[in-house]
């Protein structure tokens, strides 16, 4: 077994990690209900009487998936597929920025000023735990004691960096300490990104989306033996609250398109078994369709996790769309989220779960 998958406080600095995880944000707060469609539930018909999918992709239990994520089938087939089903927390917030916050601090009570995944790894001083491609937001990475950058793109980072003062820096005063760590990490990053600048590509065609291109910077990352355990990417635009049919199907087709190109390509390369992909989103959207043609700011819904090791299949126990069951017109969680994150932290990385006291692992690794 390589090194790195036998220590338990880090990984081991200079070589790939054994356990990667690939985060996709999807910005806006996804329709879960018409990505895991429960096909055979007559609430769902009388609540959206025009957004109803009526021809999704059979899975198993009365669901069935958005047909616009028909190139991950094959993964549902070969048992890499896991929907974990009624993901969320007790008295959700529809507020994307409180409930985004909550996701990425795994905090409900605003006490936490850390990233969850800040809380998991141990920060190494001469690696980067995380790199986030497209947006300026660590997010789950974020927080004093984390160790992740956040950029537009690799080729932007290096032009960015070219000139700083790449010697790195150790200081005895805390608030000294925190900013020449930042400068560190950076400085690391700058390192490996350089490194791989003209290193090999995959094979696999991916899609010529911005999704699609950020999915083929972090497969280039990976392959090229990068010193990071996780990454994390955003699709954006998933506030439908007009006109949600179409756009929503574009976005699914964007995202079933990106990350089978994306297993594909760690097929390829033998890594499949070494990463997992796992999906979050502020919140779901309400039961009921308005009257724009689209859906309002809800609670729970699905979460999708990708990967050689994966226990396939559907996880959790779907919502009740009944009136009676709901809450304000919104499903009623049946999953912590942070359970999602135990089972990483638990079954994935062999760490500490820092939520053990409340919030146990699935099985879905």
């Amino acid at each position: 077994m390589p090194l790195a998958g036998m220590l338990p406080d880090a990984f081991a600095a200079g070589q790939r990690p054994d356990q990667i995880v690939l985060l996709v944000h999807l910005q806006g707060a996804n329709d879960g209900l018409n990505t895991l469609i429960p096909y055979r539930d007559d609430f769902y018909y009388k609540a959206r009487p025009k957004l109803a999918i009526k021809k999704g992709i059979p899975l198993k239990n009365n669901m069935a998936m958005n047909p616009y994520l028909k190139d991950l089938m094959p993964l549902w087939e070969q048992g890499q597929m896991a929907w974990v089903q009624g993901v969320g927390y007790s008295r959700p917030s529809r507020s994307h920025f409180h409930s985004l916050d909550v996701w990425e601090t795994a905090s409900t009570r605003h006490n936490e000023d850390r990233g969850w995944l800040t809380r998991v790894l141990t920060s190494r001083a001469s690696a980067v735990n995380g790199i986030v491609l497209g947006d300026n937001d660590l997010g789950p990475m974020g927080g004093r004691g984390g160790s992740a950058v956040a950029m537009e793109d690799p080729a932007t980072f290096l032009r960015q960096t070219k000139y700083l003062n790449k010697r790195n820096y150790r200081a005895s005063n805390a608030s000294l300490a925190h900013m020449l760590n930042v400068q560190n990490q950076i400085n690391t990053a700058a390192h490996e990104l350089e490194r791989i600048h003209h290193a090999k590509r995959s094979r696999v065609k991916f899609p010529p989306s911005r999704f699609g291109r950020k999915l083929e910077q972090v497969t280039k990352m990976i392959i090229n033996g990068m010193d990071t355990p996780v990454y994390k990417v955003t699709l954006e635009g998933f506030d439908t609250h007009a006109g949600q049919m179409d756009p929503h199907n574009n976005l699914m087709n964007h995202l079933g398109g990106g990350l089978k190109a994306f297993s594909d390509a760690m097929k390829q390369a033998g890594l499949w078994n070494n990463v997992l992909v796992m999906t979050y989103s502020e919140f779901g959207r309400r039961v009921a369709e308005n009257k724009s043609g689209g859906t309002d700011h809800g609670a729970a819904a699905p979460q999708l996790v990708l990967g050689g090791r994966v226990r396939g299949g559907l996880h959790g126990r779907q919502p009740s769309l009944a009136p009676d069951k709901l809450y304000d017109g919104d499903l009623v969680h049946t999953v912590d989220f942070r359970q999602m994150y135990a089972t990483l932290a638990q079954r994935w990385w062999r760490r500490p779960n820092p939520w053990a006291n409340q919030h146990r692992p699935l099985p879905f690794v």
